[in-house]
């Protein structure tokens, strides 16, 4: 069966509410149309590879965590000091909307009345309104808590929602101090403060997540979301030799021989002066960079007391997948449904 997109979109721009139940009856509740055969699907290069880093940290000794996605701003500014403007240039800020004081005023009575004409529970309702303005009701319950607790059906509260409160669509985006991360680092600072208060050295932990840059556009070698494999190294004995011979190991189980590791010509104020090096491969004749090495500044460290030297590597999963799958587009490769 296909739906005729066309006028079930233009049906719905006329009556959402109706529409939006006649079409149900396009879809099947009863019988048996698919058999749940066990077959191999298709697996995705990117979380493939996050597999293939997950197993070669584990048999390093490297334990798994998980870092939140969310930082406040002045963790940045904790690790990155004086630049901390120029990152934070990058990162995406979540914002929230506003919660009105919504009142119903007689004009509004008249509404809901045209809708449910036996309605009278006005003061229930200035309830649910204050509950939502508290946030004891959250966004994605409050037509939920209206039908319950008015005893109305869904399609007359969604009626209701859009025809007479239309200010609910036009609320004010209020901007917060916390940002999606940019960078692993962020979370491996607060993260080690509390780590090292009961954990024995050296300390080996990794992570493969997220990270979110506000890039100024999306296109083959860029993207506003990509994957860090990320590991830190904590130890009252550890150099910058380990390292790279560390990294030089990771490199080879990848399938990399050859890689290259040199010193940045300019330092991000996170890592020791000197001490932030790029690592890089060749890939058809091309220097591809795929991974950073280095050890926090002992200044960041000192404003999160942190009483130990940090080793950090972190490698970019769809740079190195990309190499690997000898892929030209990374919109495609991480996407290829809809950049095909």
């Amino acid at each position: 069966m296909q739906f005729h997109a066309k006028t079930i979109k233009e049906q719905a721009e006329k009556n959402f509410e109706k529409t939006w139940l006649e079409t149900a009856k396009l879809l099947k509740t009863r019988g048996r149309s698919m058999q749940w055969e066990k077959s191999e699907g298709k697996k995705h290069p990117i979380h493939e590879l996050n597999q293939v880093f997950r197993k070669i940290f584990l048999s390093y000794g490297f334990n798994e965590t998980e870092l939140p996605s969310i930082i406040p701003e002045q963790e940045v500014y904790k690790q990155y000091g004086p630049e901390a403007p120029l990152i934070l240039d990058r990162v995406f800020y979540l914002a929230g909307l506003s919660r009105i004081e919504l009142g119903i005023s007689e004009e509004k009575k008249s509404q809901i009345k045209k809708i449910i004409p036996d309605f009278n529970n006005f003061e229930e309702f200035k309830k649910i309104f204050r509950d939502y303005k508290k946030g004891e009701i959250e966004g994605d319950d409050f037509i939920e808590e209206i039908v319950k607790r008015l005893k109305i059906k869904e399609y007359e509260a969604t009626r209701i929602i859009q025809e007479v409160f239309s200010e609910l669509r036009n609320l004010e985006k209020i901007s917060t101090n916390l940002t999606l991360r940019s960078h692993m680092t962020a979370t491996w600072f607060p993260l080690l403060a509390k780590a090292q208060r009961k954990e024995k050295l050296p300390l080996k932990l990794f992570s493969i997540g997220k990270r979110y840059r506000r890039e100024q556009k999306q296109d083959i070698e860029h993207l506003f979301e990509s994957f860090s494999a990320s590991i830190v190294v904590m130890a009252e004995d550890i150099t910058l030799e380990d390292g790279r011979d560390l990294t030089k190991k990771i490199l080879k189980d990848l399938g990399f021989e050859k890689s290259e590791i040199i010193a940045k010509k300019t330092t991000s104020k996170y890592y020791a002066p000197g001490m932030d090096l790029e690592v890089f491969i060749n890939f058809k004749g091309k220097k591809i960079e795929i991974a950073n090495l280095g050890f926090y500044s002992p200044v960041s460290l000192a404003k999160y007391k942190i009483w130990y030297p940090v080793l950090n590597l972190g490698f970019g999963v769809e740079r190195i997948a990309m190499v690997l799958q000898e892929a030209k587009d990374i919109r495609k490769l991480v996407y290829p449904e809809m950049y095909s």
